[in-house]
């Protein structure tokens, strides 16, 4: 989809903000990273604006962040009213949604820390993300994570240590609201849980059982590879259970995020069935 026309920058504010207030950014070495698309915007707004140190809104979606920019306007944080062209040019993809914050980059705990935050727990979820570095899939696991109350998500990569403005765009905020992790050798982690009490559970589809087959235990700790190569053999060989999902179709696999969420939803049927889960209320 090209890049649409919008309004002038430079028009006033319907809520008689007038011209919009801005300033070129302040070179200082301290990193930050461009957020775009309205729910994850909205929602980096909401669990850490102090975070936030430019933004950039369409004329479009004005009145949806009018309290942003109010509170923009009081903190003199820079903020522009822009094109649909200028905000695709500053955060270098035609995928904004109209909207664009450049932010501290997003806090992340240790592997060390994950473990801390979990070590209490009677029952419960966590993802380990072997290789899986693609934002989109990235972005798709977070979101589903979010969806099912995953307790924490372990990403394993060699090249990957943040999670990226386009990641978070697709996680549509759900990235503000889990423990995360990154970590190159996930073996002392591992270790950590398997103490703890926490069954690994491997997905291929190699000597696997069936998801539909397996009885869960009250603390799992899911693992997936990455497409294509999927887990490593050091992996598969540590886990408790190894599952997957039964093919019906002609196509041999799942894309990573799609297996995610099919895998968590039996993992969770049992728990949300009986209860053992406290559910949000639907707003």
């Amino acid at each position: 989809m090209g890049i649409r026309k919008s309004h002038s920058s430079t028009t006033k504010g319907g809520k008689g903000r007038g011209e919009s207030r801005y300033t070129p950014p302040h070179f200082d070495k301290e990193p930050r990273t461009k957020y775009y698309g309205v729910q994850c915007c909205l929602t980096i707004f909401e669990k850490r604006r102090e975070d936030i140190k430019r933004i950039f809104v369409t004329q479009e979606r004005e009145e949806a962040f009018d309290h942003v920019l109010e509170w923009a306007e009081r903190r003199r944080v820079p903020y522009k009213l822009a094109s649909y062209d200028e905000v695709a040019r500053v955060a270098a993809t035609e995928h904004h949604e109209g909207v664009m914050f450049e932010a501290r980059p997003l806090k992340l705990c240790s592997p060390s820390e994950l473990v801390k935050k979990v070590t209490d727990l009677q029952r419960g979820v966590i993802l380990l993300m072997e290789g899986v570095e693609n934002p989109h899939n990235v972005g798709a696991i977070l979101r589903t994570a979010c969806f099912f109350g995953v307790n924490g998500v372990l990403l394993q990569s060699q090249n990957v240590t943040a999670i990226s403005g386009a990641a978070c765009r697709i996680a549509e905020g759900a990235a503000e609201h889990l423990p995360i992790a990154f970590t190159k050798d996930y073996g002392p982690t591992f270790g950590a849980l398997k103490q703890k009490g926490w069954s690994f559970v491997a997905t291929t589809p190699h000597e696997a059982r069936s998801v539909y087959s397996v009885k869960w235990s009250n603390k799992i700790v899911l693992m997936f590879g990455a497409e294509g190569t999927g887990l490593s053999s050091a992996a598969l060989e540590s886990a408790d259970v190894r599952v997957v999902v039964p093919r019906i179709g002609p196509l041999e696999s799942l894309n990573v995020s799609a297996a995610v969420s099919s895998v968590l939803t039996e993992a969770r049927r049992e728990a949300i069935v009986k209860g053992h889960v406290r559910r949000v209320a639907v707003k």
